[in-house]
């Protein structure tokens, strides 16, 4: 089992129609074909290691994807997945893949799909934060502009630590099969029963 995440080349436009001088933009959060993959950071649980994939060595996550029989995310399937298969019908066996956040959303009674508003307010910095008081570091849409300009070091950074709190997640659900409901944090006790990677669908 690995959990992975990515961080793309070009920045999502601004909503305020703010844009960074010198910077390339790709047409928005689903235009994933032109959005690129800077890196993609890994913890590869049968060797107990973190690794960081970039274009010199890509080829090896996909070796690696395919030599594990389970594939976690957050967000993955809809996002990071749709990315990487944009360049290349490279993962495709759905049954391989868990996505937290589809889990978390089905534990509420939410369908796979984002919808809004009902699906806003589980995301991963909202959910780590009040199950174990942990945080990102940034803002994914701020890591193509910091890529552009050279500062690679902190967008591995970030995301090794996305994939640090995506870990985190999981290893409670392996443990307890809960979380935390993130959006009713002042209900006592309010947690949420969350399917285990391999678990049949939560009837």
């Amino acid at each position: 089992m690995i959990i992975y995440d990515i961080e793309i080349i070009k920045a999502i436009p601004d909503k305020r129609g703010v844009a960074h001088a010198g910077i390339e933009y790709c047409a928005g959060w689903h235009d994933h074909t032109n959005m690129g993959i800077s890196v993609v950071g890994v913890y590869d649980y049968r060797e107990d290691r973190y690794r960081v994939f970039l274009q010199d060595n890509m080829e090896e996550f996909f070796h690696l994807c395919d030599a594990r029989d389970t594939l976690v995310g957050f967000n993955n399937i809809a996002f990071d997945n749709a990315v990487i298969n944009a360049h290349g019908p490279r993962l495709t066996e759905e049954k391989k893949f868990y996505d937290i956040l589809i889990e978390v959303w089905a534990a509420v009674g939410l369908g796979p799909k984002f919808e809004y508003p009902s699906h806003i307010g589980f995301g991963l910095d909202a959910c780590c934060h009040i199950n174990f008081g942990t945080n990102k570091t940034g803002d994914g849409a701020l890591a193509p502009v910091l890529w552009q300009r050279g500062e690679h070091g902190k967008v591995i950074d970030y995301c090794l630590n996305d994939v640090r709190l995506t870990k985190q997640l999981l290893d409670e659900i392996i443990k307890t099969g809960e979380l935390h409901h993130p959006r009713n944090s002042t209900l006592v006790g309010n947690k949420l029963t969350i399917r285990k990677p391999g678990e049949k669908e939560l009837v």
